[in-house]
């Protein structure tokens, strides 16, 4: 599902950056010309790039609490160690 959606946005792209071959002024510190595809391409390569970068952290994050959840497995473990087999079996 991931290739085809990848394949799909790929190709949009390639229509958009074909159908789109004139130049454009940018006034952004300084008056340029560029061509409004690499304009195009240029921003959408930041986007995945900022997509990117909130991913990482969000990672971040979860391996963070992911560890505070580790320690409180172990005093779950801990009394765990004070039941019976039976209830040991039934919790697991």
């Amino acid at each position: 599902m991931r290739n085809i959606f990848l394949i799909f946005i790929t190709v949009i792209i390639t229509v958009v950056c074909v159908k789109n071959p004139q130049s454009v002024q940018l006034n952004f510190l300084g008056a340029t010309q560029i061509a409004l595809w690499k304009l195009l391409l240029a921003f959408f390569i930041a986007g995945i790039a900022f997509i990117s970068l909130l991913k990482i952290e969000k990672k971040k994050q979860q391996v963070y609490e992911q560890e505070d959840l580790d320690e409180s497995g172990e005093e779950n473990n801990d009394r765990k160690s004070q039941l019976s087999d039976e209830d040991r079996e039934f919790l697991s």
